[in-house]
């Protein structure tokens, strides 16, 4: 297969007029001088981009569907519908929940990852249920659970091989050692729904806490605590350079002058951009709800946001990465080289798959986005596969 008149964007420059080569499920090369086999297949970029495909390590649902509904038709669907967007690999991601909920979910992944035909599930985030009432924000606050040995070794030994990252709040009772056994199975922890202070941070970032989930939303600045003025998780953020942080793109979590400044400050590499979207994204709908359709957490779609009902919180995105990406490159003036980072390589890092996922090179899987010059996605890849098309391709 050879994908024509690109404009390949790399980890590091943008190749004009270029042609990239796949060959079994690979990417076999990039090259502007090559004479085509005539009876190669072969796609017409058109001057358009080529874009390696979106890793998306915090979403919840699509479609009309959450992955907290427990069913293969739901992670299929949800697959497909972000896929159709440009996200070529994900994370699905919990919220709070019940014991008997969260541990149906294991066995349903095994069975997506062995049946989709599109997207590629990576392993699962758990956002919850260690997470800090205060900042609990749309997560239902009855299922918020104090970390036991119990909890924690179940999980591990159930779903030790396939949850790789834990999102939580450091500071609760039992966060430490919850941690402490995670990152000694190799699980990314990352701070979440929390209320800590800087200084907790910094210790929580000594045994083992090395990222930051959506920051800005529900991870609090300075305050006053006793009346002692604290700095907070963002501080903390910025204080550790090796910290990494993720940040909602749909335009509406966080405004443009504060994504520019995370970049600005964190550095492409140590930024991930993710849609946190939930089971209303791709749709049009105006009423939904958070979780499982048993979690009676209702929200409202208001805003090109989820809400809840009353507006004290927002539920989670109903964005897709193709929009993400446009918001970010052409609203909010970053290059596309960082966005690509952001949303592809950046990510693929920090879950341990950068050596085959995460940027157009050789050898690396062909997950590829082929996007018009409006940065419209016009076909998908995933392991050069065509999975996704919206413009015919020319056969010679």
């Amino acid at each position: 297969m050879f994908i024509k008149n690109s404009n390949i964007v790399t980890a590091d420059k943008v190749i004009t007029n270029a042609v990239l080569v796949i060959e079994d499920a690979k990417i076999a090369g990039i090259t502007q001088t090559i004479e085509i086999p005539e009876a190669a297949d072969v796609i017409d970029a058109d001057g358009g981009y080529v874009v390696p495909g979106f890793i998306d390590i915090h979403i919840h649902g699509g479609g009309g569907y959450d992955f907290m509904d427990g069913t293969l038709e739901g992670f299929n669907s949800i697959g497909d519908i972000h896929c159709k967007h440009g996200t070529t690999s994900m994370v699905p991601t919990t919220v709070a929940c019940t014991e008997k909920e969260l541990f149906s979910l294991f066995p349903i992944f095994r069975k997506a990852v062995a049946n989709s035909k599109t997207v590629q599930f990576l392993g699962m985030h758990l956002e919850g249920p260690f997470i800090s009432f205060e900042m609990k924000g749309a997560q239902r606050a009855d299922c918020i659970i104090t970390p036991s040995d119990y909890i924690v070794d179940k999980i591990l030994d159930y779903a030790g091989d396939i949850v790789i990252r834990c999102s939580g709040a450091p500071e609760i009772e039992g966060m430490k050692k919850v941690g402490k056994k995670m990152v000694d199975r190799g699980i990314l922890m990352a701070v979440a729904h929390s209320n800590a202070t800087c200084e907790q941070i910094l210790e929580a970032y000594d045994y083992g806490f090395s990222h930051i989930t959506h920051l800005y939303c529900s991870t609090p600045s300075v305050r006053k605590v006793n009346q002692k003025v604290h700095a907070g998780v963002v501080e903390a953020a910025y204080l550790l350079d090796d910290m990494t942080v993720e940040i909602i793109g749909d335009g509406v979590h966080i405004p443009k002058e504060l994504m520019q400044m995370v970049v600005k400050f964190k550095g492409a590499g140590k930024t991930v951009i993710i849609s946190d979207a939930m089971r209303a994204a791709g749709t049009n709908a105006t009423e939904s709800y958070l979780g499982s359709g048993a979690s009676k957490n209702p929200v409202i779609i208001e805003g090109c946001v989820a809400k809840l009902p009353d507006r004290s919180s927002f539920a989670g995105s109903v964005a897709t990465s193709d929009a993400i990406f446009r918001n970010a490159v052409l609203l909010n003036g970053l290059s596309i080289i960082d966005v690509c980072k952001m949303m592809s390589l950046t990510p693929a890092k920090i879950i341990g798959v950068d050596s085959r996922k995460g940027s157009i090179k050789k050898g690396k899987d062909a997950d590829i986005v082929v996007m018009n010059k409006k940065l419209e996605v016009e076909k998908v890849f995933v392991k050069g596969k065509i999975v996704f098309n919206n413009i015919a391709s020319n056969s010679h």
